[in-house]
């Protein structure tokens, strides 16, 4: 379940990067992102689902920790911008394919934050024994 879901979160953050570098480089954006004020706008849209993906990130590396973690991230990641660049028409859509990604990884990320949070760490034996030994 855990490789699904961060299969899932990589494939949505490939989805949402690609289609907002393709909002950044239009040179008309559509309504709401249309001049700087769009800009400012577009600029925390863009900060919030970075911070979202890097949380999603992290809870999948602190899940499965094994050397398959890169290879799935790197495969979702390459499959969505590949699917995501395929779609590109005009910037409307890619306005559109960059919000409804930020909400399938909002989703996720409340999702796996809430019912599957990794296990907590638990410290190892030497830990609790002191470094030095102590003098007489």
């Amino acid at each position: 379940m855990v490789m699904i879901l961060g299969f899932m979160i990589s494939l949505a953050a490939g989805w949402t990067v690609v289609a907002a570098d393709a909002l950044f480089r239009a040179e008309q954006r559509p309504g709401i992102f249309h001049g700087t004020p769009g800009m400012v706008l577009l600029l925390i849209v863009a900060g919030i689902g970075g911070l979202t993906i890097a949380g999603a990130v992290v809870w999948f590396l602190q899940s499965m920790i094994s050397a398959a973690v890169a290879v799935i991230l790197a495969g979702g990641l390459v499959l969505g911008g590949a699917a995501s660049k395929k779609l590109h028409i005009n910037a409307a859509g890619a306005a559109n394919r960059m919000m409804v990604g930020l909400a399938v990884l909002v989703a996720l990320y409340a999702m796996v934050w809430t019912y599957l949070p990794p296990e907590p760490l638990k410290p190892l034996p030497s830990a609790t024994t002191p470094a030095v030994p102590a003098s007489k």
